[in-house]
């Protein structure tokens, strides 16, 4: 009892520490730039419901997240990084919560949902997804949140309740990032499900379709809603979303076999709990482990039919594999007379995570960054969490003790690690922000136009709209006799339409928003601006007014 309570407390340190602290380090990516941007815009401009970003309609994902940023956004301000981002990190609290209570009722067994637990927090890509203010983590959180509902609801429960209760919490999967949670998390488990305890009672038929119908009410309830509103709009922008699903990083069948890499330091023990045959001679509830195996094989097989494929898109089978891993470390930790081979196996294993952390204690003042107090903290505690975990294997033989330091290990990067992969990531000595120049253009009066350019992370940073002048489209040509213009190109070419209306162009310089250096695969020409300032030859005449030309 007294082991239980200390992984359990364990665990509240782990969530609080991974999900929470230093929300507002590392740079916001092109996701969340998108969510940020249309939140601000709701703030701002109130388009709640018909979203825009940088004033343009964006209905390609659902409001439900951007809701959520949008509130924590008025009240500690659009540009708050850390608040931004705090309603997708609760989402993750909530996700581990539920899953600890999915874990618990079905194995009745707090000691190994708490290991589970452990391990799914640790788990370096629900790590990397679960402080970052994306869809993604939405819709697997209400998921999961709903799946505990729906199995009170099957185990004949308060089943009427329960069953709208996973309904809520599957529309609002829906309404967070479209039908990819159901597809993703529901169906897999589901699957699992009926292959170990059989499929649905003729009684919980009704109790199905009711939580199916209210799922979709409210997860659709938008969709509809916008459908009928602006249908020519709603439409095009579901096409253009379709077809870039279906050829934006299209990888082959195989490209997720690679998933043990994902999971961080469980990389070996995600791997041994997927050994069936091994597994269930071992476990004392060979039917639990059979669900959460079938519900990650059922997820790595349909991820995998999806023709787009990233690594962030594995995070449902993260889910799952927690509990099958967790499954393996408690009998692990049970047992006392272990195969020669295994208790080698695992030695290995814990030997290996110490001699990583071993490692980073030295490598880390390799790196290209100047020793600061988080350095040297960080080097501190990668030493003696790798001098813990080789005292525990070979001085003590006591794997839940090194089991427990690993998890010291994970905590320890996420409070003095993280600072150091943003020095790291921030890197790029040419970095001149387009933000710099905002308040010159404000000091004069003018406004700042976008071209042929498409920058949603330098959008948030600007914290303003800057219009699109699109071809051929003479309402959105500017009014103003002058006006700035950024461009993620410098050709030439690209002005001729404007000098041919009787304007010039004048070079005012390059602005490079990329916190990363080049070669780096993250440096994208998108963050480039070249910006110019449009001035009249003429300046009795309108700009860009005719609207029988085209740009």
């Amino acid at each position: 009892m007294k082991n239980e309570k200390q992984l359990f407390y364990l665990l509240m340190v782990a969530v609080v520490v991974l999900l929470f602290v230093h929300l507002g380090k590392l740079y916001v990516d092109i996701m969340e730039a998108r969510n940020f941007v249309s939140a601000r815009e709701m703030v701002e401009e109130g388009h709640w419901i018909f979203t825009t970003m940088n004033g343009v309609p964006r209905y390609e994902k659902p409001p439900f997240p951007t809701w959520m940023s949008a509130w924590t956004g008025a009240l500690f301000g659009c540009g708050n990084i850390s608040a931004l981002r705090f309603p997708a990190a609760l989402s993750s609290l909530l996700l581990v919560v539920y899953f600890y209570k999915i874990v618990n009722f079905l194995s009745d067994n707090r000691r190994l949902a708490t290991i589970s637990s452990l391990v799914l927090i640790t788990n370096f890509l629900v790590i990397y997804v679960g402080r970052r203010a994306n869809w993604d983590i939405y819709s697997y959180s209400f998921m999961i949140i709903g799946i505990y509902y729906f199995i009170l609801a099957l185990k004949e429960i308060r089943t009427i309740p329960n069953y709208l209760f996973a309904g809520l919490f599957f529309g609002l999967s829906i309404l967070s990032k479209g039908p990819v949670g159901p597809y993703v998390v529901l169906l897999p488990f589901y699957l699992g499900y009926s292959i170990v305890f059989g499929w649905p009672k003729l009684q919980n038929i009704k109790g199905i379709v009711l939580c199916a119908l209210f799922a979709v009410f409210i997860g659709f309830s938008w969709y509809f809603y916008i459908y009928f509103s602006d249908p020519d709009t709603f439409l095009a922008v579901m096409e253009k979303e379709a077809t870039a699903r279906g050829n934006r990083d299209v990888k082959p069948f195989t490209r997720y076999l690679s998933f043990p890499v994902q999971t961080g330091v469980w990389i070996f023990y995600s791997v041994i709990g997927l050994i069936y045959p091994m597994l269930i001679k071992r476990v004392k509830q060979p039917k639990i482990y059979s669900l959460f195996f079938y519900w990650t094989l059922f997820s790595l097989i349909l991820l995998s039919l999806i023709p787009s494929k990233k690594e962030r898109y594995l995070f449902p089978m993260m889910i799952p594999l927690a509990a099958t891993t967790g499954y393996y470390l408690q009998y692990l930790f049970q047992s006392f007379n272990l195969k020669r081979w295994e208790l080698n196996l695992n030695t290995i294993i814990f030997t290996v995570l110490a001699i990583v952390s071993l490692f980073f204690s030295i490598g880390v003042y390799f790196l290209p960054l100047e020793t600061d107090i988080m350095t040297v903290l960080f080097s501190i505690t990668t030493y003696l969490t790798g001098i813990g975990i080789l005292y525990f294997i070979y001085g003590d033989r006591n794997f839940q003790h090194a089991f427990c330091v690993v998890i010291l290990l994970v905590i320890g990067t996420g409070i003095f690690g993280i600072p150091i992969l943003d020095e790291m990531l921030s890197n790029n000595k040419k970095f001149k922000s387009l933000v710099t120049i905002k308040e010159k253009i404000r000091q004069e009066n003018l406004k700042l136009y976008s071209y042929a350019e498409y920058s949603p992370e330098v959008w948030f940073r600007y914290q303003e709209v800057i219009p699109e002048i699109k071809p051929g489209d003479s309402l959105t040509y500017p009014v103003e006799k002058e006006f700035y213009l950024t461009m993620n190109s410098n050709k030439t070419e690209l002005l001729k339409p404007f000098n041919q209306l009787g304007w010039k162009s004048v070079y005012v310089g390059m602005f490079d928003d990329n916190e990363e250096a080049p070669p780096s695969k993250n440096y994208s020409d998108r963050k480039i601006h070249y910006l110019y300032k449009i001035t009249a030859y003429d300046e009795s005449r309108p700009i860009l007014l005719n609207c029988n030309s085209t740009l």
